[in-house]
């Protein structure tokens, strides 16, 4: 089921990536987002290792960085995760393109420092990662150093630009030759 939180809705319409099913698993596979929180006079962008739950990117970072202290500040964010597929060649410099997958989430993101609360979130957050769970137990004295992070989704966008055997550029633009 699709949740109310995807927007399907953008000016490119023939870019809309609207079946939940592959997004999710799109998400659930990715592996680094890119996280952009307020700071002036320009975002804070960093990448991040992710896992995504269905409502939620859970991330993490040290307690003692930037990132962690403008979180503390402003808890509205935005994580934008993409796929380049390949390189779409036209002989027009302008139609050159790209086969892409790419999700935007505007999120709320609350901040745990609870001991136990991190190493259950670092251990959610390893099955992903390792799902043959060969490593050893997280120590308290590694939880201490670190912050966990519930980014709940707010609102979603999604968008990919694959073009089918034979197609040469979306619906209702000039054709690109693509080579």
């Amino acid at each position: 089921m699709t949740p109310s939180f995807l927007n399907v809705q953008m000016r490119r319409s023939d870019l809309a990536w609207t079946d939940w099913p592959s997004i999710l698993a799109f998400l659930k596979d990715e592996l680094i987002c890119r996280v952009a929180v307020h700071d002036t006079p320009f975002p804070y962008v960093l990448a991040q290792s992710f896992t995504f739950t269905g409502d939620a990117f859970l991330i993490h970072c040290s307690r003692f960085g930037s990132f962690a202290q403008k979180l503390r500040e402003n808890g509205h964010i935005t994580i934008e995760v993409d796929r380049p597929v390949s390189l779409l060649k036209a002989p027009k410099g302008q139609n050159t393109s790209l086969e892409y997958y790419s999700v935007i989430a505007r999120c709320h993101a609350s901040i745990d420092h609870d001991t136990e609360a991190v190493i259950r979130h670092q251990n959610q957050a390893l099955d992903k990662f390792r799902p043959e769970k060969d490593y050893s137990p997280i120590e308290q004295g590694a939880a201490n150093q670190i912050i966990v992070i519930r980014c709940a989704v707010i609102e979603m966008t999604a968008k990919k630009r694959i073009l089918a055997d034979g197609q040469y550029s979306p619906p209702g633009q000039p054709q690109a030759p693509y080579l």
